[in-house]
């Protein structure tokens, strides 16, 4: 039987959030939306799952040590953003990128209520390369401030018929903002989380603490 949900977490640091955010993705229901607004223990920095490490080290802050994501994407200083995780049902006919622009329109309406102007960029032509930095430019379907910066990015990882979000948000609004947004395209989100996904995340912290995990490339 499923223990009680639980609302609060508190503050973790960046092998912490990417634990807990596994732990919710592989143990909640396949049917579960479940949303994470997090709380940072201090500057942190995640970056994609395919990226190499000594990279991402040369341009970290001294004295904070990168972890790397299950999902993709580049790299993200956590630094004053809002940092959030949405772990959702994934019809297997929805392909990723419908999946990311959804999110991310949903997120714009909810930006527009609370007086926020923002856009889904659109690229005239693809970039070329690889961008190391996930803010460094935007991608398609990123949300865009009205002078063009990104504001929003995100990426992806599936499991099973789940899927997890894990995005960052580089305008300061209230938790009830990303609830609002999320809530436009897939309806009302959980909040709690149980016992047994925070005894699975502090389980899971020990690899993404561990070399073998964020220097494996």
């Amino acid at each position: 039987m499923l223990g009680p949900l639980l609302t609060a977490v508190g503050a973790l640091d960046a092998a912490g959030h990417m634990a807990l955010d596994e732990a919710v993705l592989l143990g909640s229901p396949p049917d579960a939306l479940i949303l994470r607004i997090y709380e940072w223990e201090g500057e942190a920095c995640t970056f994609g799952f395919s990226q190499t490490y000594a990279d991402v080290k040369a341009v970290c802050k001294k004295g904070i040590e990168p972890v790397r994501r299950a999902t993709g994407g580049g790299i993200v200083f956590h630094d004053g953003d809002v940092t959030f995780s949405l772990v959702f049902p994934w019809d297997r006919t929805c392909a990723p990128e419908t999946i990311y622009k959804n999110i991310h329109r949903g997120i714009h309406c909810a930006l527009k209520a609370h007086g926020t102007a923002s856009g889904l960029w659109s690229p005239r032509e693809k970039p070329e390369g690889v961008s190391a930095a996930c803010f460094s430019r935007s991608e398609k379907a990123d949300l865009v401030g009205v002078d063009g910066r990104k504001i929003l990015g995100g990426a992806l990882r599936k499991k099973w018929a789940k899927g997890l979000y894990q995005g960052s948000l580089r305008v300061q609004v209230p938790h009830e903002v990303i609830i609002d947004g999320i809530s436009y395209e897939f309806g009302r989100p959980s909040l709690g989380l149980r016992p047994e996904w925070l005894e699975e995340g502090r389980r899971l912290g020990a690899r993404y603490r561990s070399a073998q995990w964020n220097e494996r490339r």
